[in-house]
This record gives C-alpha cells, structure tokens and sequence, in this order.
C-alpha cells in the first residue's frame, strides 16, 4: 500500500531526533556542499517547491534484516563526513527509511539541529583551526550585492566570523549593514509567536551602539517579516510532500529505489550499483569507506572513488565486467563478501606501487589502467625488479596510448584475458613472473586502440606540455630516483621566469620569435625531475648560474657538473647561456628521443 502525505520541516526534524527516521544502507553518504544548502534555504523562503521525498515504512521485526545510518548532525569536511550506522536496540517497533530526498533531508537536519565545518581558504587541510564549526544564520537586513539569483541570505557562520555582543549569539552583526539571526533558534518558538516580544528582545542587547540600534528600527518591518516568513515556513507550512511505501520485501524496494533515482540526477550509476551491494552486504560501505579513506591518504594523495572499487572487484573475483546492476547480483555479492580481504590487500599493495612509481592524483590519468595490477597481485604475482620494471611500462604505456578511454570495461576484459587462463577449477595467472614482452603478445585490443608505441608517439612525446605526460616519461629516464621517498617536482631547466615577454626583450631576443620560445618552455626537452627543497633553491635563477652558485665565493649547487649534466641528458658541450635556448632545447630533444627509443620500443 502507498499513501501520499505531507509534514512541515519542522516536524521532520523533531522525528529525525527522536530517532524516527533514518538513512537506508542503500543511500550514498552525504555531498551537499554549503553554499548548496544555504541556496537550499533561500528557496524555502520564497516558497518554491522543495520536491517530492519518498519514504519506506518498516515495521515490526522486518527493520533487523536491514542496516540504517542515522543523520549526519556535526559535518566536518575533513573529521566527520560518515554516517554513523544506527546500532539495532535503538531503533523502534516503526521506523521511516528515506528512499528519495536524503540530501535535502540531511541539509536541513544540519542547518536546523547541527553544524557544518568546511575549510577556511589557505589553511592546509591537517591545520588547526581549518575546519570552523559554523552555524546557520540569516541576514535579516536588506541585502547588497548579492547573486541576482539570491534573495534572502542565509550563511554558515563561525565564531571568528563575527563581533559578540549577544551571550547565546541569537543575534549579532558582521558590518553595519548585516544584523544576523540563528536560523536554529525558530524551532523553539511558540506556534503563533509574538514577534514583537523578539523584536524588542533585540533592541534590548547590550553592547549595541545608537547608530546600530537605530539602523535595526528603520529594518524594523522588514526584520519582522522575515522573521514571520521563516517561522512559517518552517514551523507551519507542510512542505515536505512524502510518498509513503509500505513493502518489506529488500528485493522489492531496491528495485523501487533504483528505478527512481535511474530517472534523475539525484545519483549516479555507480552509486545506484553501491546501492546493490550494500543491500546485500551490510558492511560494504564501512569496509569500502575505510578502504578508501586508506588508500587515498598514501604518497602524495588519490582519488579513488567507490566506482573505482567496485569495478575492481568485477575483475579481481573474475566476474563479468560489465558495470550494470546485473553483475552485482546475489551470487557475485556473495563472492565479493569471501575474497574482500584478499580484494583489498591487493589494491592496498597495488597503490604502494603507484607510490613507488611517483604516482599520484595529479598524474594518474585512468584509476581503470591499475586495475590489472592489482588483478596481477592478487593472483599471486610475483614482484621483482625485472617485474616491477615491466609493470611500471605497462601502466605508463597504458596512460600515454590512453587506451581505457570510452570503453574501460571491455578493455579491461581484454587485459584480464591477456594475464590469465582457465585452469580446471578457477582462473590463474600466466605467469608468475610478469613480463611485458608475453604480456603483449597475449593482448588483443579491438577497435583503434593500440598499446605499443611508435615513432609518431614519440614525437608527440617530446612536444607534450608539462602535465601528467611528460612526467611519466620523466619516471622512466630517471629509474633510480626513489619517488616514493623523496617530494619530487617537475623542474623548467631554463627557469619559466626567463620567457616573459619582458625577459625575453632583455635578452635580445627577436619579437617575432618570443611566442615559439614561450610554446618550447614547457616542453619535455626543457623538463627534468628534481628534488622539491633543491627546485625550490633553483627556482628563478639561471641554469648556468645556479649550477656554479652566482657568486664566486659560494660553494657550487652541482659539485660535478659534467655528471649532473649527463644524469640529465642534457648536452655536455652545448652552451647553456639563455641566449642560446633553442639549440639546447634541439640537441636535448634528440637526445630524450633516443633514451625513450630504448626503454619503449
């Protein structure tokens, strides 16, 4: 049976903290940023429609089948963005799952019963004090130069923010234009308040100046009306439309979510197939969260995501890999649920590679092109230095032929099949000892894709820009840097400084010729990997300048010239004045275009 209802938010939020209403283990975390909330808030005051939410009513013993997660109360972008999962004694003889509006929901609830703290700008994410508990607050002064989308400004405010002169900071000002008022506080309110009671509690503060006090009676209408607005709205108004579904059956209700959130924008594929998952497996999204959350703060940083994840384990436990809600059936779940250890050792060890090879989220440009390494590892593959040489090429080959762009699921089939063969009982590797040269052999890729590299990639190569490109090949010519211990930046040889147009004047060079100079800077030939404290030292300084040290009395950066030279495949007897750039820039790119020969061909 389904019934259709509506509530005033308020309400609502009476009966999420009295544990009345919960988030189903099938709902995606929480993602709404603040400003969406705040604009969220602006459109409840002007009475737009707020949409339909779609509940699911469990009653009786049906819930324990079942794993909820309660609201997020206290946000932290950084601390705490999880749900926390509703332990089973807690929950009721009836209960109401949110199956559609879990983001509005949970907007509210933080806006109305909690906090969100999200970075200041310029603080490093592990800084104290870069995430501020901030509250809701609205201006209720006449707003100035606001979006023209905006009407009623609403913002999270934190302490910091503003200058105290109410104890339980109800009210308080920013400038002499913003007199703001915790949105929190109309809960509390009587049913039919007496707004001039509040109107005149607020003239009463201490610590208000005459200028300010009159600035609030010349507002006096307009704070009064909103003040009016935002009780009834929120108090009031029933404007919460519910559609109420009463079924038990998991099956059934998976099948309704699925259907309603396939037809919008509210979640993406993949979070309709997480869905899949965690319906069956109750632990899923901790023991994927927890994964993640692992797995990304490693080297430098990632980003993987839940898709990531699950299509790795498509591929690890050798099912289809075809990312559609049928490939996450019982059996496959199931089969997911007795190998995740293994499933999540090898991507965990898989990531410790991409370390060890410099990678990171700024150069890694396919999560799909990892996949096999893990599959790799997780069979049991072995790592050597031969191994781990050959598994370095093959990712970076992979990433430069960008050969899992557009149909990642059926190449990533072609390089299962390429590692694997059918045994009696399972599948196993090839060979334990991986190896390129077999590897390649075995890879049959359809369509215009093609994995080895040819003279006109190499070419390409040389002219690519500085980026995720060129610092793949880079981590080829320099084998013996240790990435995964040492920061390491791409460094401009001849310092990027040098190629303003300014610059480029002083040094005589022709008019005419400063965009070619200035298109050459940042290509391969004028790129080397160095240490981040010694690219600091270089920084603007000359190249020839900064190898001797400037001064006579200073003791050389480079002790031995002719082997840092050679180390960086840079021309020993060519000149390295600035004034000389492109014959350097040409001598070097010939010899980058024979080290690349040698170690991908």
């Amino acid at each position: 049976m389904k019934k259709y209802n509506t509530d005033s938010i308020g309400n609502m939020m009476s009966q999420i903290s009295q544990n009345e209403v919960y988030l189903p283990a099938i709902q995606r975390k929480f993602v709404w940023k603040y400003d969406q909330i705040e604009m969220l808030f602006d459109s409840i005051m002007r009475g737009y429609p707020i949409g339909t939410f779609l509940f699911w009513s469990v009653v009786g013993d049906t819930k324990d089948d079942y794993t909820f997660y309660k609201f997020i109360q206290e946000y932290h972008g950084r601390d705490n963005f999880f749900n926390e999962v509703a332990p089973k004694p807690e929950l009721k003889n009836k209960i109401i799952g949110v199956l559609d509006g879990q983001q509005r929901l949970s907007s509210m609830y933080i806006a109305l019963q909690g906090t969100y703290a999200y970075k200041k700008k310029h603080y490093r994410i592990e800084s104290k004090g870069a995430f501020p508990k901030r509250e809701m607050y609205l201006n209720l002064f006449p707003t100035k130069k606001l979006d023209e989308s905006i009407i009623y400004e609403f913002k999270f405010l934190s302490k910091e923010d503003y200058e105290e002169f109410d104890k339980d900071l109800l009210w308080f000002k920013i400038r002499d234009d913003q007199l703001w008022f915790k949105v929190k506080e109309i809960l509390k309110w009587e049913k039919d308040p007496d707004i001039d009671k509040y109107y005149d509690e607020l003239i009463e503060t201490q610590h208000l100046t005459n200028e300010f006090i009159n600035l609030i009676k010349e507002n006096k209408a307009r704070i009064k009306k909103i003040l009016r607005i935002l009780h009834t709205r929120l108090t009031n108004e029933e404007l919460i439309n519910f559609y109420e579904l009463d079924e038990q059956n998991l099956d059934e209700i998976l099948d309704i979510f699925v259907r309603v959130n396939s037809g919008g924008t509210q979640l993406s594929k993949s979070d309709l197939l997480f869905s899949t998952i965690v319906a069956r497996w109750e632990k899923a999204r901790d023991e994927i969260d927890f994964l993640l959350k692992n797995i990304n703060q490693k080297g430098e940083g990632f980003e993987f995501d839940n898709d990531f994840i699950m299509r790795a384990c498509l591929v690890l436990t050798d099912a289809p890999i075809v990312f559609t809600v049928k490939s996450f059936k019982k059996d496959n779940i199931y089969k997911i649920m007795g190998n995740w250890e293994d499933i999540k050792l090898s991507i965990e060890n898989m990531v410790d590679l991409l370390v060890d090879f410099g990678f990171n989220d700024k150069n890694l440009t396919s999560l799909n092109a990892t996949i096999p390494l893990a599959y790799y590892l997780m069979k049991g593959g072995q790592i050597t230095k031969k191994t781990k040489h050959d598994l370095k090429i093959y990712l970076i080959q992979s990433l430069i032929q960008k050969i899992y762009g557009g149909q990642g699921d059926s190449v990533l089939t072609n390089m299962r099949d390429a590692l694997r063969i059918k045994s009696q009982e399972d599948y196993i590797l090839r060979y334990k000892n991986f190896d390129l040269g077999n590897f390649i052999q075995n890879l049959e890729l359809t369509g215009n894709k093609r994995f080895k590299i040819g003279e006109d990639d190499v070419e390409d190569l040389l002219e690519n820009k500085k980026g995720p490109y060129t610092f793949m090949i880079l981590s080829l010519l320099y084998p013996n840097i240790k990435f995964g211990l040492v920061r390491l930046h791409q460094d401009h040889i001849h310092p990027a400084s040098s190629f303003t147009n300014a610059k480029l004047n002083k040094y005589g060079i022709l008019e005419e010729e400063w965009k070619h100079w200035q298109l050459l800077k940042d290509q391969l030939p004028n790129l080397q990997i160095m240490e981040g404290s010694e690219n600091e030292s270089k920084n603007k300084t000359p190249f020839k300048d900064w190898l001797k040290g400037e001064n006579a009395d200073e003791i050389p950066n480079v002790p031995d010239i002719d082997k840092f030279l050679s180390d960086n495949y840079i021309p020993i007897n060519t000149s390295l004045e600035f004034q000389d750039f492109l014959k350097f820039f040409e001598r070097r790119k010939a010899i980058l275009r024979d080290e690349i020969r040698k170690r991908l061909f």
